[in-house]
């Protein structure tokens, strides 16, 4: 028995290691893709269409100004505060750190993507997912590529998603006050997340059900 089951275990371990290895090549061209279909933003000089007012906004709260106040911009506070962070960290009138902080915010968020498509599905699921995200959400026209409410209210969704269809067997899930949270948070950036959050709070309800039963 142990001499039978022996080659069929190795050849069971160079399949795993192949589709490894696989998957660490899609993973690595899925983030190529994604660098080189920002690449117009990591080269452009400017702020992208909403960038500027946002900019203006950060850096009198970097100054000490106040939000409504010093700068009058109507979109919600955290969209600011975020903003604000990237300036203290990048530096005033820096397009280029930026447009970085926007492409690495769109690699977290395909990688929230992933995650859920392998916790519902399987990996090839989630690669899909993430490869769909990289490509249509600039699809279109240049201003998609700005680092706007709507791309920045996507990463706290796909987490609080990721949150809700881990598997688990537990009846109690604590860690469902953390996606409450999160989507709290989404609705503090762009004043249009609130139509994104209805279609997605019904079906985390259903899945989350459907997970922990």
């Amino acid at each position: 028995m142990p001499a039978t089951s022996s080659p069929a275990l190795a050849l069971q371990n160079v399949l795993s290691t192949r589709a490894f290895s696989q998957f660490q090549l899609a993973a690595v061209g899925l983030v190529l893709l994604t660098v080189v279909t920002r690449l117009p933003s990591l080269l452009h000089p400017q702020p992208i269409d909403d960038e500027t007012v946002y900019c203006i906004v950060a850096n009198e709260i970097v100054d000490g100004g106040r939000p409504y106040v010093d700068a009058v911009e109507r979109k919600p506070p955290l969209l600011f505060w975020l903003y604000a962070g990237i300036t203290e960290a990048t530096g005033k009138f820096n397009p280029a750190g930026l447009h970085a902080v926007a492409v690495a915010w769109t690699l977290a968020t395909m990688a929230g993507l992933y995650v859920i498509g392998r916790h519902l599905f399987d990996r090839g699921t989630g690669l899909v997912a993430a490869l769909l995200y990289s490509v249509y959400q600039p699809w279109g026209t240049f201003k998609n590529l700005a680092f706007n409410g709507e791309l920045i209210m996507n990463l706290p969704l796909v987490c609080a998603c990721t949150i809700v269809f881990a598997r688990t067997s537990a009846r109690l899930r604590p860690e469902l006050l953390a996606a409450g949270a999160l989507l709290g948070a989404a609705f503090l950036l762009p004043i249009s997340c609130s139509k994104p959050s209805q279609a997605i709070l019904p079906s985390i309800s259903k899945e989350g059900a459907i997970i922990s039963s």
